[in-house]
């Protein structure tokens, strides 16, 4: 009796033993599973909620719909990262600035290329070069020309988001009524177009009196605005070019002010079909749509001088430096720039990707615009350093003087323009 009720005590033993073996056994498997599989997903899971601010301003409802969408997509990608968009209304520079000022600011925000060197110079912009190497961002894939006007003595400070160039609007009907098959390639092939087009109370071009029209022209001819930290407004090269350019207005006949063919700006011009022929940005695409929806026009790149040159308009996304959240600020700011995030700016059409990789999407989707996304291999970025718009006030009442006449050429507007900068 003993040793039979010893016996079943052991075998009862090794029973509970191989039971409790087996348990831990696939509790090691199912944890070891987890922590091989879903490490990442459990990081996110356990870390702790966070709060980020965007500020950005609202050109449309149709910018705010794409970052709406590409924060709802983050937020799928990171579900602890919460983000509050701040539109800043008004004047955004001076509101951003005060906001700076008061340590309230954003933790990113969007920053345009022109007011960039300012901040990045003053110091309340983090440098982003150790996060683009912690999180292995391909910087090479930025259009060059955008990226560069980010950057600093040798630091990154933001990563563009989209951008748009300038290009050659152009109406089908006035060119075909005129015997003209395609766009005008040259100098000589626009103003000559601009003759034929000029007839029965409409213009063949339309011009603003404004360096971020005409300096592409400049840069056409070899020339250039701010170059190595200094102005050169008043080189000969750019003198012949503005002569060019008014002259069309002056001399030629050919092309006015959108304010002297009763328009605020060039879109109200060529809208109306007062001119056949406008330099713009693909910004003019949707106001054409609600303007005239019927309106038969093409886009081109502009015509050539010595070179081909064009402007690039970026805005770029920038942290804060005083973030309290900065690695992931920069999950956010890299999501918003990544591949990603650009598919919703492809998608919508209203600027262009920043990104090569996302051209060819473009392209696809859009072919009618390839003209933009062309331009970006011969783009300047609009900057002018730490003169910013100083340079190109002083430029545009240049170019006033010409066209109404108050000085006898673009050489002497533009050493007028070259000693107010003090240069």
């Amino acid at each position: 009796m003993g040793k039979k009720f010893i016996s079943i005590f052991v075998v009862t033993i090794l029973l509970i033993a191989a039971l409790l073996s087996g348990c831990s056994t696939k509790q090691n498997t199912a944890s070891n599973s987890s922590n091989n599989e879903t490490s990442s997903v459990q990081k996110q899971d356990t870390a702790k909620p966070v709060t980020l601010k965007l500020g950005m301003w609202s050109s449309s409802p149709a910018e705010t719909k794409i970052v709406n969408d590409q924060l709802a997509a983050f937020k799928q990608k990171y579900p602890n990262i919460n983000v509050q968009i701040e539109t800043i209304v008004g004047d955004y520079m001076q509101k951003l600035q005060t906001e700076i000022a008061a340590n309230v600011a954003p933790d990113i925000f969007y920053l345009d290329s022109m007011p960039a060197p300012q901040l990045m110079s003053s110091g309340v912009l983090e440098p982003l070069d150790d996060y683009i190497k912690k999180y292995n961002v391909d910087v090479n894939d930025f259009e060059p020309s955008l990226l560069s006007a980010f950057q600093w003595e040798g630091k990154t400070y933001g990563l563009p988001k989209d951008y748009n160039t300038l290009a050659l609007f152009y109406n089908k009907d006035m060119f075909n009524a005129a015997g003209i098959s395609e766009p005008p390639k040259t100098w000589d092939e626009l103003k000559a177009d601009a003759q034929k087009l000029t007839k029965n109370g409409v213009k063949g071009l339309v011009l603003s009196s404004d360096l971020a029209r005409f300096e592409a022209f400049m840069l056409q001819n070899g020339g250039s605005v701010y170059k190595d930290g200094k102005v050169t407004l008043n080189l000969p090269e750019n003198a012949q070019a503005l002569d060019f350019y008014t002259g069309l207005i002056t001399k030629d006949k050919v092309a006015d002010t959108p304010q002297n063919l009763g328009g605020g700006w060039n879109g109200d011009v060529f809208a109306a079909k007062k001119a056949a022929m406008a330099i713009e940005g693909g910004w003019m695409i949707p106001f054409l749509k609600d303007k005239d929806p019927n309106l038969n026009y093409g886009i081109a790149e502009l015509p050539g001088g010595k070179q081909k040159a064009t402007l690039a308009f970026t805005v770029a996304y920038v942290m804060n430096k005083n973030s309290k959240n900065k690695d992931d600020a920069f999950k956010l700011l890299e999501f918003l720039t990544g591949k990603e995030g650009q598919q919703f700016v492809v998608d919508s059409g209203l600027a262009l990707p920043s990104r090569k990789s996302m051209e060819e999407g473009f392209r696809a989707k859009y072919p009618d615009r390839v003209a933009f996304i062309d331009g970006a291999a011969y783009s300047y970025p609009w900057q002018f350093g730490l003169l910013g718009t100083k340079v190109s006030d002083a430029a545009n009442k240049a170019s006033d003087s010409l066209i109404m006449k108050q000085a006898n050429n673009a050489q002497e507007a533009l050493d007028n323009a070259q000693k107010q900068l003090g240069q």
